[in-house]
């Protein structure tokens, strides 16, 4: 791997959402949004959140391995669900280059991080996260019948700030709302 790659990897995995605010803004100068993908990037969009907020009450960073709820079936399930987020936004956009291209960058910003945090986690629950990880894919989901650990917290999804994220992704929706009404008038 070359060096300058490898500062990439390590620069977004530093600034995810510094990273992610360009290929976002990008989305939204291609856009080209229609009724029909409006309403189905939104609802992409929500599924997305929810799952966001499905998985931020099963995590303690740092504190104990996540294995319960959707840590059964992928080990990133945020990520997972980031991407589900960024698919919504990409089909209300409405524009295929500029999803393809949105979606090799968002492969780019996320892709290393998820290694460097693999390898992070590891390091902090030893075999118990070697142990899950021979189990639980890293990203793409399946289902396991590996043994879960932990229960359901709303103070988790309330500590995580789950709520602003919401929030952002509801602005987010507005804004191809608003390019749709400023197209059509």
């Amino acid at each position: 791997m070359s060096t300058s790659y490898s500062k990439l990897e390590n620069w977004c995995l530093d600034h995810r959402k510094l990273a992610t605010a360009p290929v976002f803004i990008f989305l939204l100068v291609l856009a080209k949004p229609t009724l029909a993908s409006l309403l189905m990037g939104a609802l992409i969009v929500l599924l997305g959140e929810l799952g966001r907020t499905w998985s931020s009450g099963y995590i303690d960073k740092n504190a104990k391995l996540a294995t319960a709820g959707p840590y059964r079936f992928t080990r990133n399930p945020l990520y997972l669900f980031n991407t589900v987020i960024f698919i919504g936004f990409c089909v209300m956009a409405y524009n295929p280059w500029a999803a393809v291209l949105g979606m090799m960058a968002h492969a780019v910003i996320y892709h290393p991080t998820m290694r460097k945090e693999a390898a992070h986690v590891s390091g902090i629950f030893g075999d118990e996260y070697r142990d899950w990880a021979k189990v639980v894919p890293m990203f793409l989901p399946k289902w396991t019948n590996y043994p879960s650990q932990g229960a359901y917290s709303w103070a988790l999804v309330k500590q995580h700030r789950e709520h602003k994220n919401a929030a952002a992704m509801l602005a987010g929706v507005l804004l191809f709302v608003g390019i749709y009404i400023v197209r059509h008038s």
